[in-house]
């Protein structure tokens, strides 16, 4: 599968090197975009997060019907036309109007407007409906649940962790304020293997390198955002 829609931070690239699930129950505690559940076309996934936008998003996305998707517009002119769709179209297409956000857009970027015409995925439009369409039935078993990380059920899965980062990038998001210490003791507690994600030079688990990726604000420039990982033993 590919992204079911545009989010900061998300990693649908770089998941391909934390590799395949060592279990086949995905848990994903910060959910955001679920692009590690999503690259590896998971089956059997449960969606955490604290934000009630993307969990009202996740839950329409699960339950909504194809017929439910090809009702959205394909084009917008104005951001009132976003507005008056019903809370879950509305969510959806706000993450695809201005690229790579942390909360939902509340304009319609230049980009959509200059790439719109294009007959791929980099906008909102037909492309994105059929991709989502035809993505639907491989997310029917997963589930969403508004709660934080401490709260969560514990039991037996691959943990993919991706919390945000302890530093300026992560403070982006608009929850963005956790204990690390906390969340590192719960992290070398869980059962089942363990993937935990972050940059290179964060010290609150062991972490090691793993990959550099070119960010979106990067692209003129050439920075790269050195990510890390730490796994436990499982």
């Amino acid at each position: 599968m590919r992204p079911f829609f545009s989010y900061y931070g998300a990693k649908w690239t770089g998941a391909k090197h934390y590799g395949p699930p060592r279990h086949d129950l995905v848990i994903e505690p910060f959910a955001g975009s679920a692009s590690y559940a999503t690259r590896w076309n998971c089956r059997r996934v449960k969606l955490y997060d604290v934000s009630p936008d993307i969990c009202d998003l996740w839950s329409w996305l699960i339950g909504c019907s194809a017929e439910d998707i090809a009702n959205i517009p394909d084009a917008f002119e104005d951001y009132s036309e976003v507005l008056a769709l019903p809370r879950g179209p509305q969510l959806l297409v706000r993450f695809w109007i201005s690229k790579g956000r942390a909360e939902p857009s509340r304009t319609i970027s230049p980009w959509y407007f200059q790439w719109r015409s294009s007959s791929d995925c980099r906008v909102w439009g037909p492309a994105v409906k059929r991709r989502i369409i035809e993505q639907k039935p491989l997310i029917e078993h997963w589930t969403i649940d508004r709660k934080a990380w401490w709260e969560i059920e514990v039991e037996t899965a691959h943990w993919h962790i991706d919390p945000p980062y302890n530093n300026d990038a992560g403070r982006r998001y608009p929850h963005s304020s956790l204990s690390f210490s906390s969340l590192a003791s719960w992290c070398r507690g869980l059962p089942g293997p363990v993937d935990v994600c972050e940059n290179v030079g964060a010290d609150w688990l062991p972490f090691e390198p793993l990959y550099d990726v070119v960010t979106s604000r990067g692209r003129r420039s050439g920075a790269v955002s050195k990510e890390a990982v730490w796994r436990n033993a499982a």
